[in-house]
């Protein structure tokens, strides 16, 4: 919870960042009976639960876009191409504490059933009910042979 008390409980302080953002508002309790004051910090909450809504759907969606720079990476996070010895899409993802890996080998499946299946099981574990059209779309070239080593 971001509700603050602030000179000695006089003052509220509801504060989130939404998307880099600070969002604040103040709520004074100087001069309001028990009753009153109850009704303030009820609303104070309000606020609070409606920004850390604001806050999670931010942050959902920077997880989608987020994209790696990495060597091997599909430019979907969590997913990268590995080579062992033949390709294959690896998902590794942290979910309810765990950590969970799991390979598509382009081989076995062709390139494009790999991804889809990849795409499906990284959406899966983050709980998605559908995988988004933005991953779909971002499909990497699969060379048949790994990338000489620098």
């Amino acid at each position: 919870m971001a509700v603050y008390e602030l000179n000695d409980g006089q003052l509220l302080r509801v504060a989130r960042s939404i998307d880099g953002k600070l969002q604040q508002q103040y709520f004074s309790l100087i001069g309001l009976n028990k009753t009153q004051q109850r009704a303030v910090r009820k609303e104070a909450k309000a606020v609070d639960e409606q920004w850390a809504e604001l806050q999670e759907q931010a942050k959902a969606k920077r997880v989608r876009a987020a994209g790696t720079p990495k060597r091997h990476s599909t430019g979907i996070r969590g997913i990268n191409l590995v080579y062992r010895p033949s390709p294959a899409f690896r998902v590794q993802v942290q979910a309810d504490g765990k950590s969970m890996v799991r390979e598509f080998s382009v081989k076995r499946f062709g390139a494009d059933e790999a991804w889809n299946e990849a795409l499906k099981f990284l959406a899966g574990c983050r709980g998605y009910k559908r995988v988004p059209k933005e991953w779909k779309a971002n499909m990497p070239k699969v060379p048949k042979k790994a990338p000489k080593k620098r």
